[in-house]
């Protein structure tokens, strides 16, 4: 019930935010990326239904799936992928960590193999922290082409300390709301 009440305390700030609080930062995000666009998740939690909606807002053609495998990769230009674990998700979608880590890594390495640029959002902040999170952050990260992560996240200097050891341009905002701007100049939207 607790997960429930989550996620739709997530939808109302998400749209709140969205509204209330316009976005702070419109500079440009250093990276650019086209579609149309597979979205997966990468530990089953919750955001990547948040990430879809970010996305649609912007009129950025996505395609969801939280199980999408290589194949799914066929004709995409751009691979988002929402980090975060979340033991229901995995419970709900019928694996287990490690199953879901295996996935992952496939559709990882068909990505670079293809040459798709992979944008990593870990948008929980510290609430979606923890081992289980931790270790797909610490596997996606380092490989993706950029990475969006709520600062909130980024208390213990994790997140930080994982993009620069891949390399990997990172970008933080306060808030979900703020991620409007950054998305609009990633996709090239007016």
């Amino acid at each position: 019930m607790k997960y429930r009440y989550a996620i739709i305390l997530a939808w109302i700030g998400l749209f709140a935010g969205t509204i209330l609080l316009p976005a702070q930062n419109s500079a440009d995000a250093g990276f650019t990326a086209k579609e149309p666009v597979l979205l997966t998740s990468a530990g089953q939690s919750a955001d990547s239904q948040i990430v879809k909606v970010l996305l649609e807002r912007n009129k950025i053609g996505v395609k969801s799936l939280p199980l999408a495998g290589v194949n799914d990769l066929e004709g995409i230009k751009t691979l988002v992928i929402a980090v975060g674990g979340s033991s229901k998700g995995l419970g709900a979608a019928g694996i287990d960590a490690d199953k879901e880590l295996a996935r992952v890594e496939k559709i990882l390495n068909k990505a670079k193999e293809a040459g798709i640029p992979i944008l990593a959002m870990h948008i929980g902040g510290i609430s979606k922290r923890g081992e289980l999170s931790d270790r797909f952050i610490s596997q996606v990260v380092p490989v993706s082409s950029y990475f969006i992560a709520i600062k909130e996240g980024d208390k213990d200097g994790f997140l930080t300390k994982t993009a620069a050891d891949g390399k990997v341009r990172i970008l933080t905002f306060e808030r979900i709301s703020e991620l409007q701007a950054p998305l609009k100049s990633i996709f090239g939207k007016p």
